[in-house]
């Protein structure tokens, strides 16, 4: 069922693609400047180690995990073009497409994490098994909120804040990677949810309430990029890794 909304004017349809693109383009930005030493430039700066380094086919999965990703930010920079320039018919056309690129990015989100899970996360202050309740949580969110996203266009503002979200979240790989946010931030507050402020606030703007698609997208960034941490830590994940996953982890210390 659709959610009403304000009547647009052109004016609103005019200042809604500028909201859209600049996120974009701080998204574009930041996963740009985190990935820029390990993948983007790592031919021009000195790249720290990752396992795009391991020859054969293990560096190569990782290398098209990134560019995977890569490929979803153009398409989501595409779509918002079209939109507004009004190609409202070839927008639909690349949507209805984008099906076998969001399940590859599934499919691979998944693999890298448990692979990363088994041998190791590079420059991450937790030990392996802790630390993979992050990507797999960011990737069930991204499938969620962009799957919900991908089904429901006849619901255009639901549709855009689910596609933008579930993409936020996805980006933090990249955003969390930013050196600068090392220094200013704690080690347990991600920065990407302060990518979620400017979404609250252009919802309390044009609608006057936070839109429900992004209570839902919030809530899942929070448990995605906030809990994963404290959810790693825990006994139970623990188990679960060893006795469902077969991997094997330092186990959390005891409660004194």
């Amino acid at each position: 069922m659709a959610t009403s909304a304000p009547r647009q004017t052109r004016s609103s349809i005019q200042q809604e693609r500028v909201f859209y693109l600049s996120m974009l383009g701080a998204i574009f930005l930041l996963v740009a400047w985190g990935f820029a030493p390990s993948f983007y430039l790592r031919k021009f700066l000195t790249p720290p180690a990752t396992w795009i380094d391991t020859p054969g086919w293990f560096g190569w999965l990782f290398i098209v995990h990134g560019l995977l990703f890569t490929t979803w930010l153009g398409l989501f920079a595409t779509q918002v073009l079209l939109i507004g320039s009004k190609r409202l018919r070839l927008h639909k056309e690349i949507g209805q497409a984008a099906w076998p690129l969001y399940f590859a990015i599934i499919a691979m989100g998944l693999v890298v994490g448990w692979m990363g899970a088994n041998y190791g996360f590079h420059d991450v202050p937790f030990d392996s098994v802790t630390f993979s309740t992050l990507p797999w949580l960011v990737i069930i969110s991204f499938a969620t909120l962009c799957g919900m996203g991908l089904r429901e266009r006849r619901d255009p503002q639901r549709h855009k804040r689910m596609m933008l979200i579930g993409t936020l979240i996805m980006a933090d790989a990249g955003i969390a990677r930013v050196g600068l946010f090392h220094q200013l931030l704690p080690p347990w507050l991600d920065p990407t949810l302060f990518m979620l402020i400017p979404i609250l606030l252009w919802d309390l703007r044009t609608l006057g309430r936070v839109h429900k698609a992004t209570l839902l997208g919030s809530g899942l960034a929070v448990l995605s990029l906030l809990l994963s941490i404290p959810i790693g830590q825990s006994f139970a994940w623990h188990g679960f890794a060893k006795t469902v996953l077969g991997i094997e982890g330092v186990p959390p210390t005891p409660p004194v």
